[in-house]
C-alpha cells in the first residue's frame, strides 16, 4: 500500500486468510426530544494462535460525546478513565511490557476514534463498549439521526490530518461484519412520523407512548445508519436545564434550543453549483448528484443568477455565470444528465478557489456556492481557511453511503452556510430545495443570546441562522432562568436590533449528558490549558486526552510473547466508487418504511448491497481507471530518461524520446502544467523521472539520482520546486501496487464465480 495515495486495500477471500478479529457490533439507542445517546458494543476474539495488539480506527457522529467507555475481557469489565494524551501512552504501553491487557481509546477530528487493545491472547474475547450522546437539531422541521458505521476511503494522506500509520483506516472486499441495533424514540416524540431510508427495520409501540425500532437481519457495518423523525406539529422553542455537579460555582446548566421563524425570501440569488465527479463519486453518488442538481434546477428563477462547474484532478466549467432564464435551464438539463465520475482524485481545495474566482453578478452582490461531494478527503484545514477567506458562503450537499459529514460541516459553518446529507434513497431534490431556500433567507448579523441575567459562562449559537432550523446554545447558572426571559436577537440589513425566537417553555434533563455535551462545546473555544482542565473535569475525549483501562492479568496469564500488531479493516461503504449499486434497496427501504407511533409494521427480508459484476455492465471506478499510471509506468519514464541522458550526454530531444510512452492523461497533464510554470519539455521530462525516483516509496535508484542530479541543478531551483509540487499533487496520490484494467477484470470474474 502507498502511504502516498487513497487508503484503500482491495482483496478477494482467500482461504488461509486469518480469521477477522472483530466479529460483530450490538448498539442501543434512545431518542429523547433532541437528545440522542447509544451505546456500541463491539466483539473481538483471538481466533489465531499468537498474542494481537489490535488496532480499530471506526467513526462516532461528528458532534458526538463519549459519556463512557469500558471493556469486558473474557467476561471481566474495567470502566475507563480519561486521562492526558502522554499519561495514557504511558499506561498503555508500559502494561503491554508487563504482559496484561491494556485498553486505550483515541480522538481525532471528524469524529474518528481509534481502539488500541494489547496483549490479547489467544482464543481472548473482549467487548469495547462506548456510550455517547448527541444533540440534533430540527431543520427544516424533522430531526436526522446519522449513525456511521465505516469510514470510505479518503483522498489525500491520512499522516497530514494527524493520523498515525497504524491508525488510518483501511477498506476492505471480504471485510463483512454484522451489526445489530435497537432505536427507541421515546415519548416526547410521541405522533411523529419515522422514516429509515437506509435499511430495513421492524417497530413496536412501549407502553408508555415510545417506539422501538429493530434493524432486519443482515445489516453490516457498511452504510450510514439514517433515521428521519419528523414530529406531529412545530416543535416551540425549548429552554432545557440540568444539575452540574461538576461546577460549584456554575450548579445549573442551561440549553436554549430556539426556533426562530422563516423569513421573507430573497427575490434573486446568485448560485454557483460545484459538483464532485472524482472517482469516489462513482455509481450511486454521482446520481445523487444529479438529482439534487435536477432539484436545484427546479429551484430556480429567471431573476437568479447560475453557473456549474465539475471538479476531481482538474476543474470543468460547464456553465459561465449567467441569468438563469428559461433557455438557460433547458439547456442545463442534458449537462446535468450528462455528468459523470471521471475526472481522478478529490482536489476540492483548488476546485473551490476556481469557482471563487468565476466573475459575480453585480445586481445579485455576494454570490453563494453549492458544493455537492461525498467529501472524502483528508486534509481540510488550508481549504476551510481558504473558504472563509473567499467572501462565498458554501453550502454543501453530502452524497453517498457513508459521507465525511465533519469535513462538510466545518467547511459550511466556517462559511455562513450550512450542511445536507441525503444517501441513496433519501429525496435529494428535497435536500435541494431545503438549501436554496437558506440560501434565500435575510442574513443576519451578530447573532447572540440574551439569557435574561449574567451567566457564569456562555457558548453559541453559531454566527449565522436560518429560519426553520435550531439554534442551540448553553450557559452556566447559579439557578435556573425563566424560559420567557431568554432571547435570540440579531442585527438586520439596517443594522437595527430584532429578536428571531424566544423561548416558549422549560424542561429537565436528568442525568450528566447535558453539563457533559456543553463543556466539551466550550472546550472549542478556550485556551489550551482550559480545554485541558475542562475535558480533565467532566472526563471528555479531546485532542489532548485518552481513555485508557488496564485488564490485570494473573502472573500465570501474563502475555510472555511479543504481541503481533492486527489493524482491523473497515468493509468499504456500500456503493462506493461504483463498486456495486444500493440505490434500489434503498429506495424500497424508504417508501415502505414510514411508520407512525400508532402502528407497527413487519419487517421484509433484508437484502444485502448488489454487485453488478458483467464486464459490460459495470464501469470501472475512475479510481481504479486512474491506476493506470502505476509503478512500472513511472519506472519506464526514469529508466528511458536514464538512457538517453547515457547516450546523449545532454537533455536536448530528451522530450522526442519521450513522446512514443503511452502515457495515462494525468501524466501528460502533469507535464503540460510543468511546462506551463516556465519550464521547456526537456526540463519537465528530467524533472518527472527525478521526482519518480526520489518521492515517497520511489524507485530509490542511487544511480540513477547521480545521474540526473546534476542536469537538475542547473534547472532553476524555484522552477523545479513548483514543477515536483504539481507531480507530488497531481500523481502523488497514484497506487504503485501495479492496479491495471486487467486485473479489475480478472476481479469481476472471480466475484462472479464465487456468486458474490
Amino acid at each position: 500500500m502507498n502511504k502516498d495515495g487513497p487508503q484503500f486495500a482491495l482483496s478477494c477471500k482467500d482461504g488461509n486468510a486469518p480469521a477477522p478479529v472483530l466479529v460483530g457490533v450490538q448498539a442501543q439507542g434512545r431518542l429523547d426530544a433532541v437528545l440522542f445517546e447509544l451505546t456500541l458494543r463491539q466483539t473481538y476474539r483471538n481466533t489465531s494462535s499468537q498474542v494481537l495488539e489490535v488496532v480499530y480506527t471506526f467513526p462516532l457522529p461528528p458532534m458526538a460525546v463519549l459519556l463512557g467507555f469500558a471493556s469486558e475481557l473474557n467476561g471481566e469489565r474495567q470502566e475507563g478513565v480519561i486521562v492526558a494524551k502522554r499519561e495514557a501512552e504511558r499506561q498503555y504501553e508500559e502494561s503491554l511490557e508487563q504482559g496484561d491487557a491494556p485498553v486505550m481509546l483515541e480522538a481525532h477530528d471528524d469524529g474518528l476514534h481509534t481502539a488500541n487493545i494489547g496483549n490479547l491472547k489467544p482464543a481472548d474475547e473482549l467487548v469495547l463498549e462506548c456510550r455517547f450522546a448527541q444533540l440534533l437539531s430540527f431543520e427544516q422541521g424533522r430531526l436526522r439521526v446519522s449513525i456511521p458505521t465505516t469510514i470510505a476511503p479518503r483522498y489525500g494522506r491520512a499522516e497530514q490530518a494527524g493520523l498515525q500509520p497504524q491508525q488510518v483506516p483501511l477498506a476492505s472486499l471480504d471485510a463483512e461484519y454484522p451489526l445489530a441495533l435497537t432505536v427507541t424514540l421515546g415519548e416526547a416524540l410521541a405522533g411523529a412520523t419515522a422514516e429509515c431510508p437506509t435499511h430495513r427495520f421492524a417497530t413496536s409501540l412501549g407502553q408508555d407512548g415510545s417506539m422501538r425500532m429493530e434493524l432486519s437481519q443482515g445489516a453490516r457495518l457498511d452504510r450510514d445508519i439514517v433515521v428521519i423523525v419528523i414530529p406531529r406539529e412545530p416543535r416551540p422553542s425549548l429552554l432545557v436545564r440540568a444539575d452540574n455537579a461538576f461546577d460549584a460555582s456554575a450548579p445549573v446548566v442551561m440549553m436554549a434550543a430556539l426556533q426562530p421563524p422563516m423569513g421573507a425570501p430573497r427575490e434573486r440569488i446568485a448560485l454557483k453549483l460545484l459538483v464532485d465527479c472524482s472517482g469516489s463519486m462513482n455509481g450511486d453518488s454521482i446520481a445523487s448528484a444529479r438529482a439534487a442538481l435536477r432539484g436545484v434546477a427546479a429551484s430556480l428563477s429567471e431573476r437568479d443568477h447560475l453557473s456549474l462547474s465539475r471538479f476531481g484532478s482538474t476543474v470543468e466549467h460547464l456553465v459561465a455565470p449567467s441569468p438563469a432564464k428559461p433557455q438557460a435551464l433547458r439547456h442545463l438539463q442534458p449537462l446535468i444528465d450528462g455528468i459523470q465520475a471521471d475526472l481522478g482524485g478529490t482536489e476540492m481545495e483548488g476546485a473551490l478557489s476556481a469557482v471563487f474566482g468565476l466573475p459575480r453578478s453585480a445586481e445579485h452582490g455576494g454570490a453563494d456556492v453549492l458544493l455537492i461531494t461525498d467529501g472524502e478527503i483528508w486534509q481540510a484545514e488550508e481549504m476551510i481557511a481558504a473558504a472563509r477567506n473567499s467572501g462565498h458562503r458554501v453550502f454543501a450537499i453530502g452524497v453517498g453511503s457513508a459521507p465525511a459529514e465533519g469535513v462538510l460541516r466545518a467547511l459550511a459553518e466556517s462559511t455562513g452556510g450550512a450542511c445536507e446529507f441525503a444517501t441513496p434513497g433519501e429525496a435529494l431534490e428535497a435536500a435541494a430545495h431545503r438549501m436554496l431556500h437558506r440560501m434565500r433567507q435575510p442574513v443576519f448579523s451578530n447573532v447572540r443570546i440574551d439569557w435574561g441575567g449574567a451567566p457564569a459562562w456562555s457558548c453559541g449559537p453559531a454566527p449565522i441562522v436560518f429560519g426553520g432550523d435550531t439554534v442551540l446554545a448553553f450557559a452556566g447558572f447559579a439557578r435556573p432562568v425563566q424560559a420567557s426571559a431568554v432571547r435570540l436577537l440579531a442585527n438586520d440589513a439596517q443594522g437595527k436590533t430584532v429578536e428571531l425566537a424566544r423561548g416558549e417553555a422549560d424542561a429537565p434533563c436528568p442525568g450528566d449528558s447535558l453539563p457533559r455535551i456543553a463543556a466539551a462545546r466550550r472546550i472549542a473555544h478556550v485556551t489550551e490549558i482550559d480545554s485541558l482542565g475542562l475535558a480533565l473535569q467532566y472526563q471528555l475525549m479531546s485532542k489532548q486526552t485518552n481513555c485508557i483501562l488496564v485488564h490485570r492479568r494473573a502472573e500465570d496469564d501474563k502475555a510472555t510473547k511479543q504481541a503481533e500488531l492486527h489493524r482491523v479493516s473497515s468493509m468499504l461503504a456500500a456503493g462506493w466508487g461504483g463498486l456495486g449499486t444500493v440505490r434500489e434497496a434503498a429506495l424500497s427501504y424508504s417508501l415502505e418504511s414510514r411508520v407512525m407511533f400508532s402502528r407497527s409494521m413487519p419487517s421484509p427480508a433484508a437484502a444485502d448491497i448488489c454487485f453488478s459484476l458483467a464486464d459490460d455492465a459495470l464501469e470501472v471506478p475512475a479510481f481504479l481507471r486512474k491506476a493506470s499510471v502505476d509503478q512500472e509506468t513511472l519506472a519506464a519514464i526514469a529508466r528511458l530518461v536514464s538512457d538517453h541522458i547515457d547516450q546523449v550526454g545532454a537533455l536536448q530531444n530528451l522530450a522526442e524520446s519521450c513522446d512514443g510512452l503511452d502515457l495515462h492523461a494525468d501524466a501528460r497533464q502533469a507535464i503540460e502544467d510543468a511546462v506551463s510554470l516556465g519550464l521547456n519539455l526537456d526540463q519537465a521530462w528530467l524533472l518527472l523521472a527525478h521526482w519518480v525516483n526520489i518521492r515517497a516509496n520511489g524507485l530509490a535508484d542511487a544511480s540513477l539520482k547521480a545521474r540526473l542530479q546534476p542536469l537538475v541543478d542547473a534547472i532553476d531551483p524555484a522552477l523545479a520546486s513548483s514543477a515536483t509540487k504539481v507531480f507530488e499533487r497531481q500523481l502523488g496520490g497514484y497506487p504503485i501496487d501495479g492496479w491495471t484494467l486487467t486485473r479489475v477484470q480478472r476481479l469481476r470474474r472471480a466475484l462472479g464465480r464465487m456468486g458474490t
